[in-house]
This record gives structure tokens, C-alpha cells and sequence, in this order.
């Protein structure tokens, strides 16, 4: 084991690191809006909030000019109503809930070129934590994919790219709980700072 974390070390002395901040939004619902019959109550009924934001850091391991290995923390809520029934006419309302969400997609990037103005493509697995849970249990893992393109300006790089997200199916106890929607798409803009060398 610390001949493998040796050749590890050495492999990574002399990369150039990369660290900078990445954010953006979508369009899409974070949950699946359904309705649920309960006979002799009122239905259970979930309604999904489209769109949102996310932001966190970023920092990217340059293997080769092109190569490099990029990993993301990135601080997402996610948004729902679920239907509440008041006393005593039995009105329905609709309760606000918010799911707060760190996801850490650590994926392979490749550029196009070595210009100016690099397209590159990104893919692998993404990670998910969740807190303050509201009656979801969101999955911990999916993959992603995304493409864009990065320019520099002085020492900064900045890029701007689409990623989409496919994440495992929830696990719930009942078929009724409230369940994320397993397809994401983001749009993101990042901007890195160059500076730093191992």
C-alpha cells in the first residue's frame, strides 16, 4: 500500500492545479410532481418547483495539455409544495419545502484544442449529499456528461458549459413519498484561476 501511494504522489508532483468557482442554474423540476388518492381524505398531492441555482468551488488537476481531472462542490437547495388540508372547512393548501443538496461530480475533461478558445468534453460519476430532507431521501449517486468551451483572460480561464445529470431512482419505504426527478440539466459558468503549481 505505500509503494501505490508513492507512485501516486509521484505521478501527481509537477501537475498544475487549478482552483476558481463555478455557478449557474437550470430549468427543469427538481422533484416529480404527482398526485396520490387516499380514499375518504383528500388527495396527497406534490408540486414541484422548475428552476434554480447552484454555486461552490472547483478545482481541476491538469494531467497532460488537454487531460485533466475536475471536481466540483456544489451547493444546490431543491424546492416542492405538498398539500395540506385545514380545519375545519377542509380547504387545501400547499406547505413550501426545501431539500438542501451538496453534489461532488468528479469527472475527466478533454480539450479540443490549445488555443485560445478550447470545446471540451466531460464525463463521470457525480456524488450527492442531502440534508433537511422534508419526506425525500435523494439517491447519492448518478453520472454526467457535458460539453462547452473555455477562453482565458490574463490568468484567468473562463468557461461556460452545459451538463447533464442522470441520477440514480430515489429508495423510499412507500410508493407515495416524494421522489427528485433523475434528469438534470444545467447550465454552468465557470471561472478558474491558473496559478497554482505542485
Amino acid at each position: 500500500m505505500r509503494i501505490v501511494v508513492l507512485l501516486f504522489a509521484s505521478a501527481l508532483y509537477g501537475q498544475r492545479i487549478s482552483v476558481g468557482v463555478v455557478a449557474g442554474g437550470y430549468a427543469n423540476s427538481d422533484f416529480v410532481s404527482k398526485i396520490h388518492i387516499i380514499p375518504g381524505v383528500n388527495p396527497d398531492i406534490t408540486l414541484s418547483d422548475k428552476g434554480g441555482y447552484f454555486f461552490g468551488p472547483t478545482v481541476e488537476l491538469h494531467l497532460t495539455r488537454r487531460l485533466s481531472v475536475v471536481t466540483d462542490a456544489l451547493y444546490k437547495p431543491l424546492h416542492y409544495k405538498r398539500s395540506a388540508t385545514f380545519f375545519p372547512n377542509g380547504s387545501i393548501g400547499y406547505a413550501p419545502a426545501t431539500v438542501v443538496t451538496w453534489q461532488f461530480p468528479l469527472l475527466t475533461k478533454f480539450r479540443f484544442a490549445s488555443g485560445k478558445l478550447r470545446p471540451f468534453l466531460e464525463g463521470g460519476p457525480s456524488f450527492r449529499s442531502a440534508g433537511n430532507l422534508n419526506q425525500t431521501n435523494p439517491s447519492n449517486h448518478g453520472v454526467s456528461a457535458g460539453v462547452g468551451i473555455e477562453g482565458r483572460w490574463r490568468a484567468l480561464s473562463l468557461a461556460p458549459s452545459i451538463r447533464y445529470t442522470r441520477w440514480a431512482k430515489d429508495r423510499y419505504p412507500w410508493s407515495y413519498d416524494v421522489q427528485t426527478r433523475s434528469d438534470q440539466v444545467e447550465f454552468q459558468f465557470r471561472v478558474i484561476w491558473s496559478g497554482m503549481r505542485k
